[in-house]
């Protein structure tokens, strides 16, 4: 069951599928400080490649491009986790297997070790990457916490994965000083992750394990968008009343309350680290009347969306 895959079918506005990869990145110059660090990003983004379009797409500085023929070397350590779709991953010129990567997984670019990967053409995949140097990268991999002939992680739940790189990107999109300093310490529990994703494999998950965290995933990739919640069950292959159910018991929140919770903590996390307006931010968490995003916000957490931003004490109850 590749659920994940059909993720964005599921919206109740439609979208149009373009040539041109939906993407949003950055590469970052690092200074003196960003080196002192011991761990920076050099670069991070996503792009959302649809079915059939062109791999790697465009537009990417010269060191950073390569061609599935030929492939390619990076002097630093590069993330990538794939929210939709899947595909193929290859390191070791010398002829090591493919390995795939399906929906909710993560691969690794060691320093100067051959790689190259795609999407299957038939799905397409939503990327999301982070690059990083540093003394703290190296001595990770001097330890060999991390290793070129584990390059492909699966974790049995790749939430934590989901909002790490979302806040990498809400970062990104509020580029300032800093910057690099500020997604290297993200990406440090990014690394965690995986590597606790590295362990011993877990037991086979249950049906409606799978079910629940593959329901998570979609409601996350899409907070800014209305998600028809029955269509989405019918793509999990499972009835409506039971995923209600199902996720009731398992979360102890119901859709609403979970993806509503989810908004909001988007809402805080942009508020502290953007310059966006209330109204702007509401948008972007998918409350269309600002006064409701407004009016729920204060009921959850009891302080204003700009009572929230300037940081004021929370009233006593």
């Amino acid at each position: 069951m590749d659920s994940v895959s059909d993720s964005l079918s599921f919206l109740s506005t439609p979208l149009k599928v373009s040539a041109d990869p939906k993407s949003f990145y950055r590469y970052l110059l690092a200074d003196s400080q960003d080196r002192d660090w011991g761990i920076y990003a050099t670069s991070a983004g996503y792009v959302d490649i649809a079915p059939g379009a062109p791999y790697p797409p465009a537009g990417h500085p010269k060191n950073y491009r390569f061609c599935w023929e030929e492939g390619r070397r990076l002097d630093e350590l590069q993330i990538h986790f794939i929210t939709r779709g899947g595909g193929v991953f290859e390191s070791n010129e010398e002829g090591g297997p493919s390995q795939r990567v399906a929906p909710g997984g993560a691969f690794v670019l060691f320093p100067q070790v051959w790689h190259r990967y795609a999407p299957q053409a038939e799905t397409g995949w939503f990327e999301y990457w982070i690059g990083l140097k540093g003394d703290h990268v190296e001595r990770l991999l001097q330890k060999k916490l991390f290793r070129p002939d584990h390059p492909v992680f699966t974790p049995a739940d790749s939430s934590a994965l989901l909002r790490l790189f979302t806040e990498v990107v809400a970062c990104l999109r509020h580029h300032s000083v800093g910057t690099s300093r500020t997604l290297g310490s993200v990406a440090l529990q990014i690394l965690a992750e995986l590597q606790t994703g590295a362990a011993p494999a877990a037991p086979a998950e249950k049906h409606t394990d799978h079910v629940i965290r593959e329901a998570k995933l979609m409601l996350d990739q899409h907070l800014e968008q209305e998600v028809d919640l029955e269509l989405m069950a019918k793509k999990l292959n499972v009835g409506y009343h039971w995923l209600r159910r199902a996720f009731k018991q398992e979360t102890g929140q119901s859709l609403h309350q979970y993806r509503l919770q989810n908004r909001l903590n988007r809402a805080k996390l942009l508020l502290k680290s953007s310059d966006a307006t209330v109204e702007q931010i509401a948008l972007q968490t998918g409350f269309t009347d600002p006064y409701y995003f407004s009016s729920i916000f204060k009921q959850k957490t009891g302080s204003t969306p700009s009572g929230w931003r300037r940081g004021d004490p929370l009233p006593l109850t």
